[in-house]
């Protein structure tokens, strides 16, 4: 009896609380949406990015997809730069860069330092990005060029014998180890022969939440990776306002989270049995959609807590050599190699690792947490979903991805 009395009054006082509080809460308590800024005019790398996920899907079917195309960008522009002045403009046009800010003269500093505007701030977030250009040994790199692209690009440059695949692949193994602090192990299992140039770009980033959640409340709780399987993974757990909001156009429910440095993170939970229908939304929608200031609702979040990896091979994809001609001589890449004859990149690489968990700035007390759960709606990421990690300033992206399962490493 005592406790349907108090089960009776929790639900009341549930009721009269919502009904005094239709609207969400005001900007001093802290709640308000998370503003982006204006879209950069000079650089927008969101059609690169949507032309990269079209190929990496098709060649995954069925598992998780991860890549950066933000820091993809800065190698590729580096080239890009070095490119006669036909593919240059190709290049820099396909990464996003708008046409009017391509000059017909190479200007390595110009294209470093606005890219440097876009990536993370150091801040609260943990991210670790950089790339390293292999280059044979009997060729005799352009010092200048070698400072430029370690300065403004955050690429190394290092002579190997690629004339031996064996020495080579246990140099740049090496080289890789020891950039990344042991992160990435094995970088090719065979590199092409002939080869000149080897491109590696590497990015691992662990962010912290501007809402923290409270890892008392993580637990498992199953996650469906089809209608006939279902396994159990570690999900964290809030209660409050989100950013939230369900578009039936797009079978999808958009959900945004802040994290403290200047990345906002969009998780897009397609509706059962919509997942194709849903990216096929997310590649044809105006970008906009996904990123514009959301109403904030009231649930209990559920949220798998994960590490997801890449491994991206760009000389396989056909969008990539059709459009940026680094695979080909065609590009006319020099001012690399003191030699007067022009070269190529003959593979790329591409590493890339992303941490979710709980960590975050500020505490998530919230007079919903202990709430009865059936009295608050609930949302539960626990069927695949797709994400987007946004830089707040510019609307670049900095990773795009599909989780299909939580717990598979790569």
């Amino acid at each position: 009896m005592a406790h349907s009395i108090l089960s009776l009054w929790l639900l009341v006082a549930w009721l009269g609380f919502h009904a005094c509080n239709k609207e969400a809460p005001s900007q001093e308590n802290g709640l308000m949406p998370v503003t982006l800024g204006a879209p950069s005019i000079l650089f927008n790398n969101s059609q690169f990015a949507f032309s990269l996920y079209r190929e990496v899907m098709v060649r995954n079917p069925g598992r998780n997809v991860l890549f950066s195309p933000l820091s993809l960008s800065v190698p590729l522009t580096l080239l890009a730069v070095q490119a006669k002045p036909e593919a240059r403009y190709q290049i820099l046009q396909v990464l996003g860069f708008s046409t009017a800010e391509i000059p017909k003269t190479r200007e390595l500093m110009r294209y470093g330092k606005l890219l440097n505007s876009t990536l993370p701030h150091p801040g609260e977030c943990s991210v670790t990005m950089g790339s390293v250009l292999f280059m044979d040994r009997n060729r005799k790199p352009v010092l200048k060029f070698v400072a430029a692209a370690q300065k403004l690009y955050h690429t190394r440059v290092f002579l190997v014998n690629l004339g031996n695949s064996q020495i080579a692949r246990n140099q740049m193994n090496y080289a890789i180890r020891k950039q990344t602090g042991g992160k990435v192990r094995t970088l090719l299992q065979e590199p092409k022969d002939p080869s000149v140039l080897i491109l590696a770009n590497y990015i691992f980033f662990k962010g912290k939440w501007e809402h923290r959640f409270d890892p008392r409340f993580t637990e498992m709780r199953p996650f469906s990776l089809s209608k006939e399987l279902t396994i159990q993974v570690p999900m964290m757990q809030r209660a409050g306002w989100f950013q939230l909001q369900h578009f039936y156009h797009l079978h999808s429910h958009i959900l945004q989270l802040p994290y403290s440095c200047n990345i906002m993170a969009v998780f897009i939970l397609p509706d059962v049995g919509k997942v194709r229908e849903c990216e096929e939304a997310l590649v044809e929608e105006d970008f906009n959609t996904w990123v514009r200031p959301i109403g904030l609702s009231r649930r209990r979040l559920y949220f798998p807590k994960f590490t997801l990896s890449g491994n991206v091979l760009l000389e396989q994809l056909k969008f990539l050599p059709e459009s940026l001609y680094i695979f080909s001589h065609q590009s006319g890449l020099s001012g690399i190699s003191l030699e007067n004859w022009p070269i190529k990149i003959t593979q790329a690489v591409h590493k890339v690792e992303l941490t979710v968990e709980e960590d975050g700035v500020e505490d998530t007390a919230s007079e919903f947490q202990f709430l009865p759960k059936q009295l608050l709606p609930t949302l539960h990421f626990n069927r695949p979903f797709l994400l987007l990690m946004v830089e707040r300033n510019s609307h670049n992206l900095l990773f795009m991805g599909k989780v299909m399962d939580p717990t598979a490493k790569s």
